[in-house]
């Protein structure tokens, strides 16, 4: 929340978008940000696909 002149005001930005989806016992994710536009992932678990979706993300984020 950003206050100015004693008056609040909500400022939301939507940075990343990300879907998560199991298909034939493989999981996938769609990342979509304006950055970095749409890219996908894909990986036997979970755990695999949602560190490579943090370091994507991370990566796209560092220089801000």
């Amino acid at each position: 929340m950003i206050y100015r002149s004693g008056l609040s005001a909500n400022m939301e930005e939507l940075l990343v978008h990300f879907d998560i989806f199991l298909e034939n016992s493989k999981f996938y994710a769609k990342v979509k940000s304006e950055m970095g536009g749409l890219r996908e992932f894909s990986a036997r678990n979970i755990d695999k696909l949602m560190e490579q979706v943090i370091i994507d993300i991370s990566e796209e984020f560092e220089n801000i």
